[in-house]
């Protein structure tokens, strides 16, 4: 896939995370100084935030991570400086163990890097089992996110219903 940043296309890392395929384990810094696992099974469903510019955070996607707080956990990735950071975090009193800087090795293992320095926008929604429910990369990092598209996909997988029990599943019965 390529994506477009200001004049100049750039094709995205060698790894392309499908739908429907297992999600990796990531292990991230956040601004907290806590340094969490994440992407694999957990309880609630996971949201991964991706913004190059932690600016391009609004309220539309404040909103809707609002609305699905009690059943999910979102993580934001940038790589923007501690100022604007700072004031992004206290216009929507978002939370620091949540929020990381530390986006190499994620872009690298999700796909979406462009350069060593620039990775692409992006939404990851991972169901509670480790599963790629949802993807959203804009072809150009200036583009604003499809809002409506991730609300009904996010409200899709967190609302999902488990038939029968999981071992069932795995084992084909």
């Amino acid at each position: 896939m390529e994506v477009k940043y200001k004049k100049e296309v750039y094709t995205l890392g060698k790894r392309d995370r499908k739908l429907e395929s297992e999600a990796p384990a990531v292990r991230v810094k956040m601004i907290d100084e806590q340094t969490k696992v994440i992407g694999m099974m957990a309880p609630k469903v996971q949201v991964m935030i991706t913004l190059p510019c932690i600016k391009s955070y609004n309220n539309g996607l404040h909103n809707i991570i609002n609305e699905y707080a009690s059943k999910t956990i979102v993580y934001i990735i940038t790589k923007s400086s501690d100022d604007n950071l700072t004031k992004v975090k206290s216009a929507y009193s978002l939370d620091d163990g949540f929020i990381s800087n530390d986006f190499k090795d994620f872009s690298l293992k999700f796909g979406i890097n462009m350069s060593e320095e620039l990775f692409a926008k992006s939404i990851f929604v991972i169901d509670k089992e480790g599963i790629i429910k949802y993807k959203q990369i804009p072809s150009n990092i200036d583009k604003s996110f499809d809002l409506e598209e991730f609300k009904e996909k996010l409200s899709q997988t967190v609302n999902f219903k488990q038939k029968g029990h999981i071992h069932e599943n795995w084992m084909g019965v």
